[in-house]
């Protein structure tokens, strides 16, 4: 979150952290194309506009450096508010600006591409409208070489598409085989189970609710449409006043509000106690970990692992990912921020696997 955590440092923490693969973010690459240009960049716009080939030169240089840690770009993201336009000319600029995100990705030799549902009041709720574009969207990926795969990810501050049943629900009627979900713990948490502005944080009966959600998403959804898994906690450390507010200020969804700053890692005050352990006497500076440490803990109340159970209950093995945003520590100018965080995901990786029983 912070500009002083560019994305090569970013990268160098995942693989120091022991990580192989890796998701970037479009807003970190043009960050760094921007830094590369001196600032004489133009970020990409909603038509595919910009300086498309200076991106793509930035994109080659990430490849490299991926290349030489030994680390795969497993997928780019956030592709969004894409789909809904029955206006033709919108559609267009969408399908241009695809394209323009496609010539960066072959540049970063990555083979798939994250979708967020759309959070545009202006877009259409039909899903055969929604569908129709995303299945123009995979067909044009389709041709790319090599083809690229669309992993549609609902966004629980979705205006027509904001819960796990309605992207499986969309994805059926586009029907293409290089069109799967993403799913995210956080975001089916979000809609299923947490109310953040509430004194409680919870949504009504919100056991009871998951419970039927996860029980219809692990016999309903096959494990071949699930192209990856996204994994965060959602925080308590936010009040529901002070969370209300700030989305207020901002314009939008509290829940984007809450998505943006308050996602911490599942088992991070434990993760962060082992990792002091490590240090042992030795200054947590020294370590790189520095002032990501937040005192206090992180809060984390989602049932992370429940969803997770869930979607391994569909017969899904596959890639997953720590996607976290918290800003009291990320915001920090530390550049031992990255690595802290990136070896607190190592950390509570190790502890969900231990949690899953080593499967």
């Amino acid at each position: 979150m912070h500009p002083s955590h560019t994305l090569p440092i970013k990268l160098r923490a995942i693989y120091d952290a022991g990580f192989t693969h890796v998701e970037v973010g479009f807003p970190d690459l043009e960050a760094y194309a921007a830094q590369e240009w001196n600032g004489d960049y133009q970020k990409l716009d909603e038509k595919g506009g910009g300086d498309v080939d200076k991106l793509c030169q930035v994109a080659k240089k990430v490849k490299t450096l991926c290349q030489e840690l030994g680390m795969e770009i497993l997928v780019v993201h956030p592709f969004s508010k894409f789909e809904g336009y029955k206006d033709q000319k919108q559609k267009q600029q969408g399908l241009s600006r695809a394209e323009s995100w496609f010539k960066v990705l072959k540049q970063l030799d990555c083979a798939m591409l994250q979708v967020g549902s759309s959070d545009d009041a202006d877009s259409s709720g039909e899903f055969d409208v929604i569908a129709g574009d995303l299945r123009e969207l995979a067909d044009l990926a389709a041709i790319e070489d090599p083809p690229i795969r669309i992993a549609y990810e609902m966004w629980a501050w979705g205006v027509h598409v904001n819960t796990w049943e309605h992207t499986w629900e969309i994805c059926k009627r586009v029907d293409r085989p290089n069109f799967g979900l993403c799913l995210d713990t956080f975001q089916i948490c979000a809609r299923a189970y947490a109310a953040p502005t509430s004194p409680s944080r919870m949504l009504p009966d919100a056991e009871d609710r998951l419970a039927v959600s996860l029980a219809n998403l692990s016999k309903t959804v096959p494990a071949s449409k699930i192209f990856y898994f996204q994994i965060s906690d959602g925080s308590r450390n936010v009040s529901p006043g002070a969370l209300a507010s700030e989305a207020k200020r901002q314009g939008i969804d509290p829940l984007y509000a809450w998505s943006n700053a308050w996602r911490p890692l599942p088992y991070m005050d434990a993760a962060v106690e082992a990792l002091r352990a490590d240090a042992g006497s030795a200054d947590m500076f020294a370590l790189g970990l520095g002032e990501g440490v937040v005192q206090g803990g992180f809060g984390g109340y989602l049932p992370v692992m429940d969803v997770t159970r869930a979607v391994l209950e569909t017969g899904w093995r596959g890639p997953w990912s720590y996607e976290v945003f918290y800003e009291e520590s990320m915001g920090r100018g530390d550049v031992g921020v990255p690595r802290f965080w990136a070896k607190a995901a190592m950390r509570s990786h190790y502890l969900i696997i231990k949690d899953l029983g080593g499967s």
